[in-house]
């Protein structure tokens, strides 16, 4: 006969607790019954959550990695185990064009973006900002140069006189 599993009582969670104590090996048998519970509905919805976050997570990182949007798509697309060519189908696009945006060839536009936020329960500007920030960062590095000589204090160092020049000929 199986051990019944009682539900934590009240403030449990929010206490302190060892490992290896008989409150925290109760603890870990309620979580992974649950866990076990959970309909395939349940577990897919959470894979997706947890992508989700990964993706938040990536926006917001400092790493040098970068990980393009159409990878992201690509993972989605293993968890649900949908194939490429059937997905490519259902939101009306050519199959190589679905390969060129997974493998970062070509962009995911603002059309696709709100497909893609509407079908996997995501923010559509989160598939754009990954986009965006990839862009920003190839910037940056190809070209740091070019944009390190545009500072603030040489802006407000510049003689007046070229502004001033500028705004007569504009108002004669």
């Amino acid at each position: 006969m199986k051990k019944q599993i009682e539900e934590p009582q009240e403030g449990m969670l929010t206490q302190s607790m060892d490992v290896g104590t008989k409150g925290f090996d109760d603890f870990q048998a309620i979580l992974l019954k649950k866990s076990r519970d959970r309909t395939e509905d349940q577990k897919l919805r959470i894979n997706l959550f947890t992508l989700k976050y990964q993706m938040e997570d990536y926006l917001t990182s400092n790493k040098a990695e970068e990980k393009s949007a159409g990878e992201f798509l690509k993972t989605i697309l293993k968890t649900l185990q949908i194939q490429q060519n059937q997905f490519a189908s259902y939101i009306g696009l050519k199959p190589s064009n679905l390969s060129k945006l997974i493998s970062g060839e070509r962009t995911i536009n603002y059309d696709l973006a709100l497909i893609f936020g509407r079908l996997f329960n995501h923010e559509a500007m989160l598939w754009i900002e990954i986009q965006a920030k990839n862009e920003m960062n190839k910037l940056l590095h190809a070209e740091r140069n070019k944009y390190a000589v545009y500072t603030l204090n040489d802006l407000v160092k510049e003689p007046k006189t070229k502004y001033n020049q500028a705004d007569n000929l504009a108002s004669s």
